[in-house]
Formats: structure tokens, sequence, C-alpha cells
């Protein structure tokens, strides 16, 4: 039984103790569990989908392996065909190869975006999946300004 299940049930008992402000809240204010169980039944069934969108039940990883170890890996059977190529072509680059051991997969991928920009965009789409929190954000952030310091020089 998931998560959004067993809350679920227990909403479904009139039990809240899992949202300790919401219980508070409604017995400061004399509310019934009824009145909000359909809108946060709702709100439980929009987050476990947000949830299944940024982490997709994965059955194979090896599908990340073109991004982990880009000069191992020629193949990418799972990108679009216009990428399928990419892979096999960066792969014979020694100057990236160089690059590569060097940096961070995050400075690597953004770092060749010029050259490979749909590989690059996936591979980030991977890496940083949220961008919004703050050590995520401040990794980008800096790989972002050594991509620009690069460009400027």
């Amino acid at each position: 039984m998931s998560l959004k299940d067993r809350w679920t049930a227990r909403l479904e008992m009139g039990r809240i103790e899992m949202f300790a402000e919401l219980e508070e809240f409604i017995e400061e204010n004399d509310l019934s569990v009824n009145s909000v169980k359909k809108s946060i039944t709702t709100h439980l069934q929009a987050l476990l989908e947000h949830f299944n969108k940024h982490f997709p039940e994965e059955t194979a990883p090896e599908i990340y392996d073109w991004m982990r170890s880009p000069f191992n890996v020629t193949t990418a059977s799972h990108l679009s065909s216009d990428m399928e190529d990419a892979p096999a072509e960066l792969s014979s680059d020694r100057t990236l190869k160089t690059a590569f051991n060097a940096k961070t997969l995050a400075e690597f991928w953004i770092s060749v975006e010029g050259e490979y920009p749909e590989l690059s965009k996936a591979a980030m789409d991977v890496l940083t999946p949220f961008g919004s929190t703050y050590l995520l954000c401040q990794k980008t952030f800096s790989a972002l300004t050594y991509k620009t310091q690069i460009d400027l020089v």
C-alpha cells in the first residue's frame, strides 16, 4: 500500500495526525475533518502525479550510462532518433574527454551545450531535476557561471 493510499485510508477514518498543523487548525476552529476530506484527497493525488513525473519508476538505470560515462558508452537507443548518433560522435572527441575528467557531470554537460545542445539538455534534465533547491541551484549557477567564463574567453 502506497503512502498516498495509507493517508487516504486514514483520512476516510477521520484521522489527520499526519497533517499536524491542519489537525491543530481544525481543533482550534472547531471544524469537521469531513469538510476538507475531498480537498486533501485531491491534493494527495496531485502530489503523487507530480512525484511520479519527477521520479518515474526506473526499471533500467543503465539508460543513463551515456550521460555518466559518455566516452565509454557510444549507443543510447532510448534517445530520440535525431540524438542517437550524438553519443558516438561525442565519444570520439579527445578534447572533450580531457575536459570530462576535469569537471563535474553538470559542468561537463553545460560546457558541451554549444556542440551538442540536445544531449546537454537531456543530461541536465536528469542531473538537475530540482533547480529550486538551494544546493542544486547553487551548483547549477556555478556551472553556468563557469560556462559563461569559458564563452567569454
